[in-house]
């Protein structure tokens, strides 16, 4: 685990605000670092695996996907499943895999698609994989947030 001081957790409260346009000289005066200084945080913070990317928040729906579904998967116990949530992520159209300590439905999975034919073709390669799909659902709305108590008491918006 990365033990963060202030700085580091005022950097990554800032970075979550829009990682994309900000810049170091903007964080360092949010945080009263050098952006010197920020810029070797960032880059201690990626290198400890502390920070793991960045990525653009996409409207699936306005980029041509229509539907978006989870799909509850059980992984069958015959199943070598080293490395199979690895192996569900890079099927095409899958967007996240969640793996469970559970018996039963210890598979989240979610993807975007276009048609009803290709939500079949990716429970045929699942079940290659030795995934067994329980449920399917269809999301019709949602909401996701940051964890977003980092550090805004350390910035001088805080």
């Amino acid at each position: 685990m990365a033990d963060l001081d202030r700085d580091d957790m005022a950097i990554l409260h800032v970075l979550q605000d829009d990682a994309r346009n900000t810049t170091t000289e903007t964080i360092g005066e949010r945080v009263d670092l050098a952006s010197s200084t920020v810029a070797s945080r960032i880059n201690d913070l990626e290198r400890r695996g502390v920070i793991t990317g960045y990525a653009p928040a996409i409207d699936y729906e306005k980029a041509g996907f229509e539907q978006r579904l989870i799909l509850l998967g059980t992984v069958r116990p015959e199943t070598d499943d080293e490395g199979v949530v690895t192996k569900v992520s890079e099927i095409e159209n899958v967007i996240s895999v969640r793996r469970l300590l559970a018996d039963e439905d210890d598979l989240h999975i979610e993807l975007v698609i276009r048609s009803q034919e290709r939500a079949e073709a990716v429970a045929d390669e699942l079940h290659a994989l030795g995934v067994e799909i329980t449920k399917t659902s269809v999301v019709v709305e949602e909401t996701t947030r940051v964890f977003d108590h980092f550090g805004e008491k350390y910035t001088s918006d805080g």
